[in-house]
């Protein structure tokens, strides 16, 4: 009875933690090719053209929208933003159409590698 209750208790804690976990969250991936950003996902998910996408520049008004938009591919052109920080913005939605889900990436380009920058921080826009 005494490993029932603790059992109990463990799940009475792990249920809140697990409800913030989102179906969409990882099936997104983001790949620097050139001078785009490739957003594909898995299989099962899928982008709703009406949906908004948009590459902002941070610390700049307005938005720049993908170059190419399909179901199963967003295509940005990062061209433009040299060595500036910015977040690529898109839904993400599953097949079963039972939900659609906000992305937010933070990156900037670094040579020839696409960085993560955490949630929050943006990088100075004045020129070094």
């Amino acid at each position: 009875m005494k490993n029932f209750k603790a059992l109990l208790f463990t799940i009475a804690l792990l249920l809140p933690v697990l409800s913030f976990a989102r179906i969409t969250d990882g099936k997104d991936h983001l790949k620097l090719s050139g001078k785009t950003i490739v957003v594909s996902l898995d299989k099962g998910f899928h982008f709703v053209m009406a949906s908004p996408a948009g590459l902002y520049m941070d610390g700049e008004l307005g938005s720049a929208e993908p170059i190419k938009k399909t179901e199963d591919k967003i295509v940005f052109d990062v061209s433009n933003v040299k060595d500036r920080s910015f977040t690529v913005s898109y839904y993400v939605c599953d097949d079963k159409k039972t939900v659609c889900e906000s992305h937010e990436s933070h990156l900037k380009v670094e040579g020839k590698k696409l960085v993560t920058l955490p949630a929050g921080k943006s990088e100075s826009v004045e020129s070094k």
